[in-house]
């Protein structure tokens, strides 16, 4: 199974079209016309979307001990674990987990605002997070289709 230069998923192409990017593979980064440098994009910024979840269950799993109530700091860290498989896989149902799971991050953060200056991060990986998931080419990506022409 071979790898899409661009939008870096494992499938099989399709006469040498990406099923889920829908790029020529044999396109160099150059040749790309304005609309698929655009998808590129909004594949990689989904997959740097995906990290950050990586890395916030990581950081949640390493600071477990210190929470009363580690159980929920455990399901928390699963929960980023499974969005983060689910990005990267391009999957539909982990893009609408993943916007519900932006807004409650950033609703918290904005209630939560008047307890310190740390929940203006939060406020901001939410909406960075929800931009970059959300938007009309990664979404076009996750419902495996192309955005319609500018």
């Amino acid at each position: 199974m071979k790898q899409c230069r661009s939008c870096l998923a494992r499938a099989e192409s399709i006469a040498d079209i990406c099923p889920v990017c829908g790029i020529d593979q044999h396109k160099l980064r150059k040749d790309l016309t304005v609309r698929e440098k655009r998808i590129r994009g909004a594949a990689r910024g989904i997959r740097i979307v995906a990290m950050f979840h990586l890395i916030i269950a990581a950081i949640a799993l390493l600071m477990m001990p210190e929470f009363p109530a580690p159980v929920v700091v455990a399901a928390l860290a699963v929960l980023n674990c499974v969005l983060a498989y689910g990005l990267v896989r391009y999957s539909l149902l982990a893009y609408k987990a993943a916007t519900v799971y932006y807004f409650l991050i950033g609703m918290v953060n904005v209630i939560s605002i008047q307890r310190g200056a740390v929940h203006l991060g939060g406020i901001a990986f939410a909406l960075i997070a929800l931009y970059l998931v959300g938007n009309r080419n990664a979404k076009a990506i996750f419902e495996r289709r192309l955005p319609e022409s500018d």
